[in-house]
């Protein structure tokens, strides 16, 4: 038989869960402790967090966990027990139930162990967890994003001895931050490894602290680079040449300032917009969580949450150029400058619409009238938003356990404006079950930001949550999503216990 840990009716989860928390907190500020950004000089971090999260579950009960090179291994093949891969490991586990087998709903759970990099004069600071006892949140880089995703999956074995009432994959990847798209590719490869009825991607987060949130829509995204080059053999005098002779930054200034119009809408023609009819964002809210300036308006029309999550945004994302800094500055014409442009597209965008519909705009002669060079490049990897299937009946399960687990509280839908291309290519592999997107990272958790940090109460409340779904789906007992197929792929039994 499955678990006993909750009794029929879980009554015993909350108190099981809460008891928990004292090991969940000094084992995600362990894992916050380690520096894992996927970059060359750091692939020894990366490695060793896979390492540690693959412990956490083979301590929690996973059976069969191990790390696959999915980088360079084509056959996504484990790593021998207790080694690491050479590039970031996915760590892939699973629980087949002993009693009902094929019976029992499959349910995967996705989180990622990597997180961004953070400026050089700042990494001791970044990666020292710190626990604030006022507020009861843990600081750190990833302390949300998403080492606390995967502490959610550790903690929700927990609840239940190591036998949940389901069966289980996990799967923690190490290289999202990067967008590099290994994961995304391997899983066209071996779909068979991704087959489950329901899908939790615990990267996402409530509306707002302890507010229960599905997150129910997520941009695409489309990234290019844009060289504009405007002298040859390099940069010239300012004083000598300047003038007549453009600069390179001028004119990519010029062309970077088209991209919007008066009001802050993105200017580029034949982009899909649509209306956000779910909760809407509390614009002081939103402005107090973003540190919007007082006297600054924000920008676009139409609802905060059309802006946020269903119309179209552009930023520049990164810049080289010979640019000197401002307190060593040199009288030069830059000959030479690079953008890299980060688009948020509509979640029923086609990236390849988008992608081509910013390249032509940028190409037209008003948008660069002095007639520069211009190279664009565009990322091979596009990222296609999603829209959550809301009518399957697990869906509604969901909504069930995170009520449970918020008492008092209804959950709400909202979209999110970040992009996750693995959520929409999940959801085309099990074109029948229900894609999650939850978890710990709400507003005040300023993910990606120095000053990170998680609460500790939507950590238990969230473990809680997805302690009741799983619960709740494994009394359902008969699968009704795409992962009923038998066959399941072995993973290498760990020895990381």
């Amino acid at each position: 038989m499955g678990s006993t840990v909750a009794g029929s009716d879980g009554q015993g989860l909350p108190e099981k869960v809460k008891g928990l928390m004292g090991g969940l907190t000094a084992d995600l500020m362990d894992l916050v402790g380690v520096r894992s950004v996927y970059e060359p000089d750091h692939m020894t971090d990366v490695q060793e967090a896979a390492g540690r999260a693959a412990k956490l579950l083979a301590g929690a009960g996973l059976t069969k966990v191990g790390l696959l090179d999915i980088s360079s291994a084509t056959d996504g093949t484990a790593a021998p027990d207790g080694e690491v891969t050479k590039d970031a490991p996915l760590v892939y586990g699973s629980y087949r139930r002993p009693d009902t087998g094929a019976k029992a709903p499959t349910v995967l759970l996705y989180a990622h162990y990597d997180v961004v990099p953070t400026d050089e004069t700042q990494w001791e600071e970044a990666f020292k967890p710190e626990k604030d006892p006022d507020t009861n949140r843990l600081k750190g880089r990833g302390a949300a994003d998403d080492k606390s995703g995967v502490m959610m999956h550790v903690g929700t074995l927990r609840a239940f001895d190591g036998k949940p009432p389901v069966n289980l994959t996990v799967v923690l990847e190490g290289e999202e931050e990067s967008g590099r798209g290994s994961l995304e590719a391997y899983i066209q490869a071996h779909p068979e490894k991704f087959k489950a009825d329901v899908i939790v991607i615990a990267d996402g987060g409530n509306h707002r602290l302890g507010e229960p949130t599905l997150t129910t829509s997520l941009r695409g995204f489309v990234a290019m680079n844009v060289t504009v080059t405007t002298l040859e053999h390099g940069t010239k005098h300012s004083g000598m040449f300047g003038g007549p002779a453009p600069d390179a930054f001028m004119v990519l200034a010029r062309m970077l300032a088209r991209l919007h119009d008066n009001d802050g809408n993105v200017a580029v023609p034949g982009l899909v917009t649509d209306v956000w009819d779910g909760v809407q964002p509390a614009e002081e809210e939103f402005r107090a969580d973003a540190g919007v300036l007082k006297e600054t308006r924000l920008i676009g029309t139409g609802s905060l949450g059309s802006r946020l999550y269903t119309k179209p945004s552009i930023n520049v994302v990164g810049l080289t150029s010979k640019l000197p800094p401002h307190d060593k500055p040199v009288n030069q014409l830059i000959d030479t400058v690079t953008a890299r442009i980060g688009m948020r597209i509509a979640p029923r965008e086609d990236p390849k619409n988008a992608a081509q519909r910013l390249r032509e705009f940028l190409e037209r002669v008003d948008v660069n009238p002095w007639r520069a060079r211009v190279d664009i490049s565009c990322d091979a990897d596009l990222g296609r938003g999603f829209t959550a299937k809301t009518d399957v009946p697990n869906f509604q399960v969901a909504r069930e356990a995170l009520e449970k687990a918020y008492p008092g509280k209804t959950t709400q839908s909202a979209g999110q404006g970040a992009s996750i291309p693995l959520v929409s290519l999940l959801q085309a592999n099990n074109p029948e079950a229900a894609v999650l997107v939850l978890g710990c990272e709400e507003p005040q958790c300023l993910i990606h930001a120095l000053h990170e940090s998680v609460s500790l109460d939507e950590l238990e409340h969230m473990t809680l949550a997805q302690s009741y779904l799983l619960h709740l789906l494994g009394a359902l007992g008969t699968p009704v999503g795409s992962g009923t197929d038998d066959t399941r792929v072995p993973v290498a039994t760990s020895s990381y216990s």
